[in-house]
């Protein structure tokens, strides 16, 4: 029976996990941690599981099998080098910390131990993806588009993560907080490198110290991306987007609505096909967290792992960079 536990279950993406993690046959939660204790005991009584208000305690007394970790942005990089000193595998949600030198920097002890280490890219565990990247195959990516606005920052609040409207805390908005998944699909789809991004960043909705609007442009050396993420839309709750995606390639335009459906245009003489399918993420975290499980049962290497987490955290640095530069181009170190 695979052991795991969850580090910072008052994350609101932590249900999401544990939820079908406790689902999956083979593995069982055995210790969940937060600070905060009135949920820990709440959540632990739920699963079964013993509840931790410290992590470090959880796992030198539990030594789980494999952790899914979360926690405030500010955070992770801590979190992460605790399991790395411990010896623990993990998957961690994403952005893995406040910029790509704290994820750069447990990336390379985590290869230096030897440790299974992936990160919360839980788009790639999806149908939609899956599909998408079928009907691609070796047709080379010329544009790509990523529009995703989700609902108004009071969410986090009400989810008691006051936190994420703190820069300091957080590392900023939609930018870090929802960007880094179509960085990684454009990384993925196209099959290039990011060389230079150039952005334009807002707070005129909310006039918060964060960001509420973000549109970045990634070009490669083939290919180009735009990537628009918001908390602009007036959704009540999680899950809800304002979404398209847009993919050109030699043969196919590929849109993914927001109604759930998945277009694949023909160029060569204008054929559409529709294919119903979820398009949100709300909907691809338990098939992440399974596949996630059934790839460490068997050796197989995490659908993301912390080379692809650090890749994308550069670009979401530049975008910030390009953003306090006034909108000005940036050139990704090492990139053509």
């Amino acid at each position: 029976m695979l052991r795991l536990a969850f580090i910072g279950i008052s994350h609101w993406h932590a249900p999401m996990y544990y939820e079908p993690a406790s689902r999956s046959a083979g593995a069982e939660i055995v210790a969940i941690t937060d600070t905060d204790a009135e949920l820990t005991g709440a959540v632990s009584k739920q699963l079964g599981a013993k509840g931790f208000t410290d992590y470090r305690q959880m796992l030198s007394s539990v030594r789980p099998d494999l952790v899914f970790a979360f926690g405030r942005h500010c955070d992770m990089a801590d979190i992460a080098n605790a399991l790395i000193d411990e010896k623990v595998p993990f998957i961690i949600e994403k952005p893995g910390g406040l910029n790509s030198a704290e994820v750069a920097a447990y990336r390379d002890r985590a290869k230096a131990a030897k440790l299974y280490a992936g990160c919360g890219f839980n788009f790639r565990g999806s149908e939609l993806c899956k599909k998408i990247q079928q009907i691609i195959g070796d047709d080379p990516v010329t544009h790509a588009s990523f529009r995703y606005i989700a609902g108004g920052p009071y969410r986090y609040r009400n989810a008691n993560s006051a936190w994420m409207l703190d820069p300091a805390l957080s590392g900023g908005g939609s930018t870090i907080n929802l960007s880094p998944h179509f960085i990684d699909l454009f990384r993925l789809f196209s099959k290039t490198v990011p060389a230079e991004v150039v952005s334009l960043m807002g707070n005129f909705t909310w006039r918060l110290p964060i960001e509420d609007y973000s549109s970045m442009i990634i070009r490669s050396s083939d290919s180009v991306c735009t990537v628009e993420t918001g908390y602009t839309y007036p959704a009540a709750k999680f899950g809800v987007f304002d979404l398209r995606f847009s993919i050109r390639t030699a043969r196919h335009y590929i849109v993914a609505r927001g109604d759930k459906v998945l277009e694949v245009h023909r160029t060569s003489d204008g054929f559409v096909e529709e294919f119903p399918i979820e398009t949100s993420n709300l909907f691809m975290y338990p098939p992440f967290v399974t596949e996630s499980i059934d790839r460490f049962v068997k050796g197989q290497p995490p659908l993301a792992n912390l080379d692809d987490l650090v890749e994308v955290m550069k670009v979401v640095d530049a975008a910030f960079a390009s953003s306090r530069a006034g909108n000005k181009n940036v050139a990704l170190a090492g990139k053509a």
